[in-house]
């Protein structure tokens, strides 16, 4: 009976292991910037600019507001060239997912898209969602876009 109720233990044990990992998502494969193209290729968005890194604190202050972020595996963003444009694309891969939280949360705090791209926007077009270790930041006063990118971010292998 020992020997019963001990396997009958491990195997619920499991079962909640596998059943609380099975609601989250894996994050998509690739780097920042192939992220980005899957994105923009399943939500049907033509690339709305020109693809700049984040390696270095001056374009992580400029991009994201503020230098104060764990590191990054990886980061890119999407912005057009004219600054009169409304729509903004960050995909960042951080080092590792327990930094997740700390740097969407800091996004959160120090993101102005105001200050971004020179046109007033309303916290409704900023948009921040993880998934594994890949964090997908869009501003994007098209609500439309904004939501076919995010549910591309959100579909994407």
């Amino acid at each position: 009976m020992m020997k019963k109720t001990a396997l009958l233990l491990v195997v619920l044990f499991s079962l909640a292991i596998l059943t609380g990992c099975a609601g989250e998502k894996p994050a998509p494969a690739g780097t920042a910037t192939e992220i980005a193209n899957k994105i923009f290729a399943e939500a049907g968005v033509e690339s709305f600019g020109p693809y700049q890194g984040l390696e270095d604190d001056e374009t992580k202050e400029f991009y994201l507001g503020s230098r104060d972020y764990p590191a990054f595996a990886d980061a890119v963003a999407v912005i057009p060239m004219i600054s009169l444009d409304t729509r903004v694309l960050v995909i960042i891969r951080a080092t590792d997912k327990g930094s997740v939280q700390e740097i969407t949360d800091k996004l959160a705090q120090n993101i102005d898209p105001n200050r971004l791209v020179c046109v007033t926007f309303t916290p409704e077009d900023v948009a921040i969602e993880s998934r594994g270790d890949v964090i997908f930041l869009g501003i994007n006063s098209d609500s439309e876009q904004r939501k076919a990118l995010l549910e591309a971010f959100k579909s994407i292998q």
